[in-house]
């Protein structure tokens, strides 16, 4: 029955392809119905076609791809609302496309039926991503392909090599015998360029920062993390040396890309930038603690993808989202309260839902380091706009109704977990973020901040290639 919530996405885009003016009912209908088969479907495990878990291909409907599945769903929805009007039905197809992949994703747990899933929703998002066709986005789109090119043949080598040794594409069994060292060091490789982490992922900044309405989303909320799910699944057989290398480097990638993440003048670089810093992060949480990974998931989803909405109305509304540009624009204060609300969420701050999955991470000094530079570009960005007391649009409800389901979920968590707060440091992190807030008050005048470009093709390929060698020197 799960495999509806493939077929059905897919089926109706191939539909909505056909049928021009029954676009937006069709992606509707095929909403609902994914909505319905993803509560409805139980938990099972199977193999396509009746053969045997060595040579069959296997999906896994558990509890986690269900959660997933039915949270994408929600998200994918409303971000349908907000651009149902302005696009043609050869748009909405490829969206179509673009879920049905996804879902399939989720519940695939065979190496190359993976990379399949991987492929068609890169194909789809290279499609989707300069869909008006201007020239910068069709630039940002193509590079975004070649660097998918890139990360897909280094995954496939080392299925190559990993299946050489274990006769299998079967994720649990080769999870079960041990993921050879060289094969790992080529997966990897290609899982990081595809999933956002800092040095390797050269399209990202351009790429959600270009992107047409309504693609940002998606693209930060989901894209970036589906290959670190890959990761996630396999990290029951990481050894110690690989667990190591992949801390180490996301400790790198997290510090640089908030100190990039200040330099941005842009709002979608800011946030764009900001991405690859979460995905630091979602790197650590599989790393220590891999059972918050899904909830990390959930979570950054919707509190990125709702501030790359909230980025692009500003666009929409003003032409520009250049923050010296949007210096002194009167927002309405519910604006003001969301997008305060998710930048704080971002940042890891308590009482936030993201400070709980990072907290139980124990990340602490890590997280702390961040959390300063965090004040001194949260700063930076609020501090250009001024509220306007007399207005309070209830446009983003749909917001609302998260922050609301956010709070519930953070007293849910005290009561039944027992959560003991840790005061000291709580205040302690207040203080480092007040620090940062100071410090970027008191220098903002005195030190000028040039962003400094570091992405483009060849210093990608460069960075790719010796992260693959350090890795294969590192990795035994």
């Amino acid at each position: 029955m799960f495999l509806l919530l493939t077929l059905i996405p897919m089926s109706f885009g191939v539909l909505a392809y056909l049928f021009k003016k029954k676009a937006n009912i069709l992606v509707l209908i095929s909403s609902i119905l994914t909505f319905v088969f993803a509560i409805f479907s139980p938990v099972q495990t199977m193999v396509i076609g009746g053969h045997n878990v060595l040579n069959g291909i296997e999906f896994s409907f558990d509890i986690i791809s269900k959660t997933l599945v039915i949270s994408f769903s929600i998200f994918s929805l409303i971000s349908f609302f907000r651009i149902r009007k302005i696009y043609d039905n050869v748009f909405f197809s490829l969206w179509l496309l673009l879920i049905g992949s996804i879902n399939g994703f989720f519940s695939s747990r065979d190496f190359f039926n993976l990379y399949v899933h991987l492929e068609l929703a890169s194909i789809s998002v290279f499609l989707l991503l300069s869909y008006d066709k201007k020239e910068t986005k069709v630039w940002s789109s193509l590079k975004y392909m070649i660097m998918s090119i890139v990360a897909l043949n280094f995954y496939l080598i080392g299925v190559g090599i990993l299946y050489s040794y274990s006769g299998t594409l079967n994720i649990y069994l080769n999870v079960n015998n041990g993921l050879n060292p060289v094969a790992f060091s080529f997966i990897a490789t290609g899982i990081l360029i595809k999933s956002g982490l800092f040095f390797l992922s050269g399209w990202l900044p351009d790429a959600h920062t270009q992107a047409v309405k309504g693609i940002s989303p998606i693209l930060s909320g989901m894209i970036v993390k589906l290959s670190l799910f890959i990761l996630y699944l396999l990290i029951p057989s990481l050894t110690i040396e690989m667990k190591n290398f992949l801390f180490g480097f996301a400790i790198i990638s997290s510090v640089c890309s908030s100190i990039f993440t200040l330099m941005q003048n842009d709002l979608k670089r800011f946030l764009a930038y900001s991405t690859m810093t979460q995905m630091s992060y979602a790197l650590l949480v599989i790393l220590s603690n891999p059972n918050l990974f899904p909830h990390f998931i959930i979570f950054h989803m919707f509190s990125k993808g709702f501030l790359f909405m909230i980025i692009e109305d500003v666009y929409e509304e003003t032409g520009t989202k250049d923050i010296h540009k949007l210096k002194g624009k009167s927002i309405d204060l519910l604006f003001f309260i969301i997008f305060t609300f998710f930048l704080l969420n971002l940042s890891g701050l308590f009482p936030f839902s993201l400070f709980f999955i990072k907290d139980s991470s124990n990340l602490s000094i890590f997280i702390d380091i961040n959390i300063f530079i965090c004040g001194m570009y949260f700063y930076k960005i609020i501090s250009i706009f001024t509220i306007d007391k007399n207005k309070f649009s209830l446009k983003y409800w749909y917001i609302l109704i998260f922050m609301i389901l956010n709070i519930y979920l953070i007293v849910y968590y005290f009561f039944n977990f027992n959560y003991v707060i840790p005061v000291l440091k709580i205040l302690f992190q207040y203080l480092l973020f007040s620090l940062g807030v100071l410090t970027f008050i008191t220098f903002k005048d005195r030190v000028t901040i040039k962003d400094v470009e570091i992405y483009n093709f060849k210093n990608s390929f460069i960075y790719q290639i010796l992260f693959l060698l350090i890795s294969l020197m590192f990795i035994r």
